[in-house]
């Protein structure tokens, strides 16, 4: 498992080359919107380590065709010079009824089937290469729908999941649904986001995915758990830190993580992983 980082912050970049130095991080993930502007050789100089493009305002779901084409013009070149270990996007609405939202909002998983795969299928042709789409950390039901709904996007465009282990945790929390039912797509994938999460600041509280703290033990533990699923040639994992900056704090998430899929790899010596916990 190649243990990476996000990068979104200008002012982050020292403290995550020194990670990259110390070979705390295996690979970089960008926030790919944010460097649109820089060149293929400048990102090279300033990363000299593998990356990972995550998109964030493409929003695929909403934007026109033209619109569209610009950007995924934009970003071959990008992907061209650099060859990322992925593309990803996510899957939310930006807007509703033309007006902006403070937050994402959840797709319909059960109605809005059919636009989202055709919209699915653009946006990847467009960027010319297999799509990795972010799950959701829902707040209700959405919780229940979305593994079937993704493996059936799956299944149907060639796409694939940018599974967010703590985005399962925070629905789990939130509404219930178990972690389990999101053992197909875990196991279909091999790029995976995780990150800290937090109660939201009004009511009613939920659990949202906040990115501003250490891994949650219920997190851990749902990665330890699984580690058979997550674990395999040529998977990633990325830990999103954006708000609490600590050098420290994170190195030593990362070392948890680390920590996690190393035993797998070891006692891959004396038993299958997916014997352990079992």
């Amino acid at each position: 498992m190649l243990v990476g980082l996000n990068f979104t912050l200008g002012g982050t970049h020292e403290m995550v080359q020194r990670m990259i130095d110390e070979r705390h991080l295996d690979y970089c993930e960008l926030l790919i919107d944010n460097f649109l502007q820089v060149s293929p050789d400048d990102l090279a100089r300033h990363f000299q380590c593998p990356v990972g493009f995550h998109v964030m305002f493409s929003k695929y779901l909403e934007s026109d065709l033209d619109f569209l084409e610009n950007l995924a013009k934009r970003l071959r070149v990008l992907i061209d010079a650099l060859h990322p270990l992925y593309v990803s996007d996510h899957l939310a609405h930006f807007t509703h009824r033309g007006r902006r939202l403070f937050h994402l909002g959840e797709i319909d998983y059960a109605t809005d089937y059919d636009r989202i795969r055709r919209k699915v299928e653009v946006w990847q042709k467009l960027v010319g290469q297999k799509l990795y789409i972010e799950n959701y950390p829902s707040i209700m039901d959405g919780g229940w729908e979305a593994p079937a709904f993704y493996e059936r996007l799956m299944q149907d465009t060639g796409a694939s999941v940018l599974f967010d282990a703590s985005n399962a945790v925070c629905a789990f929390r939130n509404c219930g649904a178990p972690l389990e039912l999101w053992d197909n797509v875990i196991a279909s994938t091999e790029h995976f986001h995780v990150a800290g999460y937090n109660s939201s600041i009004i009511e009613p509280r939920i659990t949202v995915d906040s990115h501003d703290g250490n891994l949650a033990e219920d997190t851990r533990a749902f990665l330890a758990r699984s580690r058979s699923l997550f674990d395999k040639p040529g998977a990633t994992i990325t830990y999103e830190r954006d708000h609490n900056i600590d050098y420290d704090a994170i190195v030593a998430d990362l070392g948890r993580l680390r920590a996690i899929f190393s035993a797998c790899e070891e006692e891959e010596t004396h038993a299958p992983c997916a014997a352990i916990g079992a």
